[in-house]
């Protein structure tokens, strides 16, 4: 048993355990990745009652960038249609710029990678990496407030990656490829932006009218029509997602959906996941109504974890809502609309802990779901692969830095000077330039 370990017993195992990880080729880590779940805090699995999910970009994976580009050329199109000059028609999309975090500032025109606690590590204006005094001159501390939303705006979403990269092509394509406008000086109480004339356009405004326009492609545009009119070139098919359903309801637990998408488009992307000629178990086709025990769409996240909407049943015929609110239990098998989180625990007698919720969102589902109900959550981070890979390639350079931190602050913060032990230790200034390195 573990507790029976003495400390000197426990200091040997893991001393003889951090040997064994930090060799390379003793690390299977990198062979399946794919296959792994990373976790910030024991779950004890056996008092979870209900699994939910999203659905876009968790139990539905879209192509990239194939669905990237698809997005960003209908809302180019877009800001043509509302007055954006026609040239724009010309901006391409490049994969290899947005990556999602990002946060845009709308007085200065920049795209901001931050840490959470706002510390300013790059900084880009249009496609042009400004250099760290350039920076200072506009956050004298390289700082921002992340919660000032009048200011910034953080691009939570992959679905937003179009709309990072869009930001950045307008400010450049205003102020280095259309010669009719020039730049207007920025200061700490005003916009800055671009003017033509008489007319002005603020930062600010590129950013409401992107905001929008992107709002309007997922809500009136037919973006979701010609997804599902060709989901073999943007909708990830895989297998393994009925087997994963099928296995966590054989296990005891129950499954639901919610997802901010409407029935329609629910119906058809899960239609299509879920269309084998036979079930994981090897038996018949199931629909794939028939893998979860509850549907909600139009949920409304994040508001959805807060006070809510009407909670409605959905028509599956005609996809229309029916009459009145809905104040019963939950029936298996039928579809619902909005609705909140307290409305599902309330009507399914659920608790809070013993619900985990999948989601890609990290405000819209996991902050939001874990502060306002207590549920569990589970996030969907394909970055991790590359951050985990990058990180099992430099370990020697963790190592270095662990170590030479380990001097600065236990040696010399202890007073030791510059031996130890008979040791000779680094100067102060060696060492500081070191850890720069």
């Amino acid at each position: 048993m573990a507790e029976s370990l003495t400390d000197d017993e426990l200091v040997t195992i893991v001393d003889s355990y951090k040997r064994k990880k930090l060799n390379p080729t003793s690390s299977k880590t990198a062979d399946d990745r794919d296959l792994r779940v990373y976790v910030n805090r024991s779950v004890s699995m056996e008092r979870i009652k209900y699994i939910g999910f999203d659905m876009d970009y968790t139990l539905v994976e879209y192509k990239s960038p194939e669905y990237e580009m698809l997005c960003f050329d209908m809302v180019v199109k877009r800001l043509i249609s509302i007055g954006y000059p026609p040239e724009i028609a010309g901006l391409k999309y490049d994969p290899t710029f947005p990556l999602r975090g990002l946060f845009f500032d709308k007085q200065y025109g920049n795209l901001l990678k931050a840490d959470q606690f706002g510390n300013i590590l790059s900084c880009f204006h249009g496609f042009k990496s400004l250099t760290s005094a350039e920076i200072r001159r506009q956050y004298p501390n390289k700082y921002v407030q992340p919660t000032d939303e009048r200011r910034i705006h953080i691009l939570y979403t992959l679905f937003q990656l179009p709309e990072i990269y869009l930001l950045a092509a307008l400010v450049d394509f205003f102020e280095n490829k259309n010669r009719g406008y020039t730049r207007i000086e920025q200061s700490p109480d005003t916009h800055g932006g671009v003017q033509c004339g008489d007319v002005l356009i603020t930062y600010q405004m590129i950013w409401w009218d992107v905001r929008t326009s992107v709002d309007w492609l997922h809500v009136y545009g037919d973006v979701k029509e010609k997804t599902v009119k060709n989901l073999e070139r943007y909708v990830v098919k895989d297998p393994r997602l009925p087997l994963c359903i099928h296995k966590l309801r054989s296990s005891g637990m129950k499954t639901f959906i919610a997802t901010n998408s409407d029935y329609r488009y629910t119906q058809k992307i899960m239609t299509h996941l879920f269309d084998y000629p036979e079930g994981p178990d090897g038996g018949p086709h199931r629909r794939w109504r028939e893998y979860f025990d509850h549907v909600i769409v139009d949920a409304k996240k994040p508001r959805f974890f807060e006070e809510g909407s009407m909670l409605r049943e959905v028509d599956e015929d005609t996809a229309s809502l029916k009459l009145g609110v809905f104040t019963g239990a939950l029936k298996p098998g039928q579809v619902y609309s909005g609705g909140s989180s307290g409305a599902f625990c309330k009507y399914t007698g659920a608790k809070g802990k013993e619900i985990l919720y999948v989601g890609d969102h990290i405000f819209g589902d996991v902050i939001k779901a874990k502060k306002e109900q207590a549920w569990r959550t589970f996030l969907v981070l394909p970055e991790l692969k590359k951050e985990v890979k990058v990180w099992e390639s430099t370990q020697s350079l963790f190592l270095r830095l662990q170590n030479l931190a380990y001097i600065l602050a236990e040696v010399y913060g202890s007073g030791s000077g510059p031996t130890d032990g008979g040791v000779k230790l680094p100067d102060m200034n060696s060492l500081r330039r070191a850890l720069k390195v």
